[in-house]
């Protein structure tokens, strides 16, 4: 493993810092004046602070430290050291932002979109960390925790019943379904926001080709396409006939492309398309590396 310049660690340090930044901002401009809860330790931290106006980063920040000293104990302080850092940052900037709070007027209708434009703006400032490898501590390091005691629980659906219990915790703790209702859509924009950054909002396709045409059809995409293409040789099943798999990562606008080309050269040709994420190479973008 190289180790990483100084530059590098600056930028992803920085990369971090906006990421948090627009995460804490999401918290006081939209979160706190709706009474939303975000889930994870951070929707503790808003009910503190409903109930005795404690201040969210700070609590965050404390509710934070055992998980992250069990999170070194058991995982390694290496693979934690950028969470800490975000954990500390976020908790600053979540404080450092409370005057944005009131920026915005709350009307009586305006709950849904608070909780639209929070949810996404959360996601999308915890996306750009996530990048990084890197978190805000909370549900997810607590779900990395939990999954090494019950290792066939995925961490999705760990994070998903942590947050559920808090936001149920909250509505139960402040006695307002309503406002758990709107909560649960945040998360699920969030969620929906941090994929967004985490793999574009381009969805890319895996083209597997089955040709006894192999040289044909691997011509035409690399001309009209302008995408590498991996050649297999390969044998039928059923009928034993030699045939050439080819495999080409595509965008998804180029689906239709593909099939035209297949059709053409090879009406006999079976063609599927698999949904994949996150491709790095030639054509490809790199996203916040």
């Amino acid at each position: 493993m190289t180790k990483p310049s100084l530059w590098q660690l600056f930028k992803k340090g920085v990369i971090i810092t906006i990421g948090c930044l627009i995460y804490a901002i999401s918290i006081n401009l939209f979160f706190v004046p709706a009474n939303l809860n975000t889930g994870g330790l951070t929707g503790i931290a808003l009910i503190f602070n409903t109930l005795w106006n404690l201040p969210v980063g700070l609590s965050v920040f404390f509710l934070n430290l055992p998980v992250i000293l069990l999170a070194i104990r058991f995982i390694g302080f290496r693979y934690i050291v950028w969470t800490l850092y975000a954990t500390v940052v976020s908790s600053l900037l979540i404080d450092l932002t409370v005057p944005l709070e009131g920026l915005l007027a709350l009307g009586e209708s305006d709950s849904l979109l608070f909780c639209i434009f929070g949810g996404v703006v959360c996601g999308a400032g915890l996306g750009i960390v996530y990048t990084q490898d890197a978190s805000t501590g909370g549900t997810d390091v607590i779900s990395r925790l939990i999954q090494l005691v019950f290792p066939h629980m995925t961490m999705g659906r760990l994070m998903l019943i942590c947050d559920l219990i808090i936001v149920a915790a909250g509505a139960m703790i402040l006695g307002d379904p309503i406002i758990a209702l709107y909560s649960i859509v945040a998360i699920y924009l969030s969620s929906g926001a941090i994929d967004t950054v985490l793999y574009g909002l381009e969805k890319s396709q895996m083209a597997t080709i089955v040709t006894t045409l192999g040289d044909q059809v691997c011509s035409r995409l690399l001309e009209e396409l302008n995408r590498g293409v991996t050649r297999i040789p390969s044998l039928g099943g059923y009928s034993g006939s030699e045939n050439e798999t080819l495999l080409c990562a595509i965008s998804a606008r180029q689906m239709s492309k593909v099939q035209s080309i297949v059709s053409e050269v090879d009406p006999n040709a079976f063609v599927i398309f698999s949904p994949v994420h996150d491709i790095m190479g030639d054509g490809f973008p790199m996203r916040f590396k």
